[in-house]
């Protein structure tokens, strides 16, 4: 029964690290977004982008938190390492655009 529960736990942070790659590629449609003239016409693709865009950090935050966390615990081989390192980026480019060059 522990071993059936570590599988899913491992499998839901997966899927937590894929939600936020998701999120961080709405984050950098958001900024091409703000470049492209016309495309205001499609309010709930924009919106939606918007949102997830926005919603980017938090989740990301969040996901390394929790990855760290099992990193130190030594789940190292269950972790995607790229993925990890790929959303270490997104959140520094992420806080960088929201909370230091703040336009």
């Amino acid at each position: 029964m522990i071993f059936e529960s570590n599988i899913f736990f491992m499998r839901w942070l997966l899927f937590i690290n894929r939600i936020a790659l998701i999120c961080n590629l709405c984050f950098i449609l958001m900024y091409v977004l703000k470049i492209v003239k016309g495309i205001e016409t499609y309010q709930f693709f924009t919106g939606t982008i918007v949102t997830l865009g926005y919603l980017a950090i938090l989740v990301n935050f969040t996901t390394i938190l929790i990855t760290a966390i099992f990193l130190i615990l030594g789940k190292r081989r269950q972790i995607t390492t790229s993925l990890f390192l790929v959303n270490i980026v997104f959140f520094l480019i992420e806080f960088y655009q929201f909370f230091i060059a703040v336009n």
